[in-house]
């Protein structure tokens, strides 16, 4: 490529990746959050838009919405514009275009080392895919979309739930460095080639972000993939010529300012698992009567309508589940020997006792009267919660 497209690309990723960055909607626990500070501001702008582009679509900034699809055009058509309009003012020297550079390309290892530790965090501790709920164990596997699938199934393994993990933080962690950022740019991108396979291929709503993260990788690991075709290819190995440091740059000062940022992804992806003492979610505190329960005959007589099961969902939800297989929803709160129950701006309350019979349930629930027994089931002893083994046993 030509020196004049090179910088002009230069220009055109900073700006480009570097806004969506910051103005993503993510509200981040410890590091400032400018996107979900913006979002009001960004989605009345973009309302104007919508809806003569996008007629019928809502301009909410969310995971994969059509209004975050509209932005990031927005974004990528006017900061190319402002890329251009930068490279015709500027007169390019060969020390800006290495500073820019590198900005470019340590800034976009740093973001990506903090959602590759965020991800990465969550999936060690079991808090991305975390056991599957009674409810979804008891759903037939035809009634589920598939990202529900594919979540319950992982949630099922801590093993590869912490493998998985374990690459994402190890990646992370590579990138931090930088004469180990372009082996964490080569893991971070085989690691995010897989996710945005997985989230197309079971319909999960973050493709657009995690293309976007998976663009950064690319970017980071570029010095590098030159060198593998080198030397796999062409078997001319050579030393691959990463972004350094400009000169009159003082070293302490970039040392200490990576250990204070190393401290605050620390203290943003790991930090809330340290606060909270929970460092595997499958043995986390469940709220109270979590499970799965049959529904029997009640007493002194059985009611009109009882589901065949009902779960109480650790959100905060008690689910009915139909003889058809058709699930219900309530938002759950306690009280004293009571469940409180709403749905569609309406209240119920059903009072409880429990005995070794089981949960007996009586009250009113969208107006018909319940008076059910529920016999609790063992939805951890179901096969797919066994775990692996190492050996098998006899053919049957």
């Amino acid at each position: 490529m030509p020196e004049a497209g090179r910088a002009f690309l230069r220009r055109w990723l900073l700006l480009f990746a570097g806004l969506l960055a910051l103005t993503s909607p993510f509200q981040y626990r410890v590091l400032p959050s400018p996107g979900a500070w913006l979002r009001p501001v960004l989605e009345a702008g973009l309302g104007a838009v919508a809806g003569r582009w996008l007629p019928n679509q809502s301009a909410a900034l969310f995971s994969d919405s059509p209004g975050l699809y509209l932005y990031a055009a927005l974004l990528l058509a006017a900061t190319a514009l402002a890329a251009a309009f930068w490279l015709w003012l500027s007169r390019r020297r060969l020390a800006t275009e290495a500073r820019l550079w590198y900005l470019l390309h340590t800034g976009a290892a740093w973001f990506l080392a903090l959602h590759l530790l965020e991800y990465g965090f969550d999936k060690v501790f079991k808090h991305q895919f975390y056991l599957p709920e009674p409810n979804t164990l008891y759903t037939p596997l035809g009634q589920m979309t598939p990202d529900l699938a594919y979540w319950s199934v992982m949630g099922v393994s801590r093993f590869y739930s912490v493998f998985a993990g374990l690459t994402e933080v190890g990646a992370g962690l590579l990138l931090l460095w930088g004469r180990t950022r372009l082996l964490g740019g080569l893991l971070a991108l085989a690691v995010l080639a897989n996710v945005v396979a997985l989230n197309i291929g079971f319909d999960i709503s973050v493709k657009l972000w995690s293309g976007f993260l998976l663009g950064l990788a690319a970017l980071v690991a570029s010095p590098g993939m030159g060198t593998l075709w080198a030397g796999l290819v062409r078997e001319q190995w050579r030393a691959p010529v990463r972004p350094r440091r400009p000169l009159g740059w003082p070293g302490r000062a970039v040392g200490a300012g990576r250990g204070l940022l190393l401290g605050l992804l620390l203290l943003e992806t790991a930090g809330p698992f340290a606060q909270t003492g929970t460092f595997n979610d499958d043995a986390a505190a469940r709220p109270p009567l979590h499970g799965a329960y049959a529904v029997t005959a009640a007493l002194p007589a059985p009611s009109a309508g009882a589901p065949l099961r009902l779960f109480v969902h650790r959100r905060g939800y008690l689910i009915t589940q139909a003889a058809d297989g058709q699930l219900h929803d309530y938002r759950l709160r306690y009280a004293p020997g009571q469940l409180l129950l709403s749905s569609r701006a309406r209240t119920d309350t059903l009072a409880y006792t429990s005995d070794s019979a089981g949960l007996h349930l009586t009250g009113t629930l969208d107006a018909a009267p319940v008076r059910w027994l529920a016999r609790p089931l063992p939805w951890r002893q179901l096969p797919l919660l066994r775990g692996g083994h190492w050996t098998t046993g006899p053919a049957e």
